[in-house]
């Protein structure tokens, strides 16, 4: 069998599964989350094909490895990643986060992997910086520079986030035309204040 589960605001990924191989989703009880699940055995082989090729975390791979075994399918390794690859946009939703610091006025996308393997490649395609989390035995890969961010947001263009994550990369423009306004530093009461007010309102509740 194969099983999903996903915050509720991201329910869209979800559904765009289920769409494509079947399937059904049902709301936790108490929780603010949803759970995907297929047990028919075509619908799993047909997932199989569909990643079969595009898996790039080891300890997945080698979990897809035994499941070719058993049926007798050819475990295929994926090519090299490369800038317009979709499999980003995956990565993102699942493992990726979109911050606005308001001490230094930075927005931060970042991805945590326990594997640094993972994230190596995304420095070189598009920019940023890998830090080691001592504290929760992590990497994280984070972009803060505007040129890389917007180079960012041209990627996501050609392949979109589907989670609810995607609400505030569409937000990231309008950051920086009120930051140009100095919005964030109005008086109160100024209609850039009331502009920046609303910008943050926005910003907090994207789901």
């Amino acid at each position: 069998s194969i099983e999903i589960v996903m915050e509720l605001r991201d329910k869209r990924c979800l559904y765009e599964v289920k769409q494509r191989y079947g399937g059904s989703i049902k709301l936790r009880s108490g929780m603010n989350h949803i759970r995907y699940r297929l047990h028919n055995k075509q619908g799993i082989l047909n997932v199989i094909e569909g990643v079969n090729g595009l898996i790039r975390n080891p300890n997945r791979l080698l979990q897809l490895g035994k499941i070719c075994e058993k049926y007798n399918i050819i475990l295929k390794y994926p090519e090299p990643l490369n800038y317009d690859n979709a499999w980003f946009s995956g990565f993102f939703d699942s493992d990726g986060s979109v911050y606005l610091n308001l001490l230094s006025d930075q927005i931060l996308i970042t991805v945590s992997q326990k594997n640094k393997f993972l994230l190596d490649s995304l420095v070189s395609l598009y920019g940023g910086t890998i830090y080691p989390m001592v504290k929760t035995g992590t990497f994280k890969w984070t972009v803060f520079r505007k040129d890389e961010i917007l180079n960012l947001l041209n990627y996501f263009e050609k392949c979109p986030s589907m989670s609810a994550k995607h609400n505030r990369l569409k937000l990231i423009p309008k950051f920086f035309e009120l930051r140009n306004l100095k919005a964030h530093k109005a008086l109160s009461d100024t209609l850039l204040n009331k502009t920046w007010t609303s910008f943050l309102k926005k910003w907090n509740n994207f789901e």
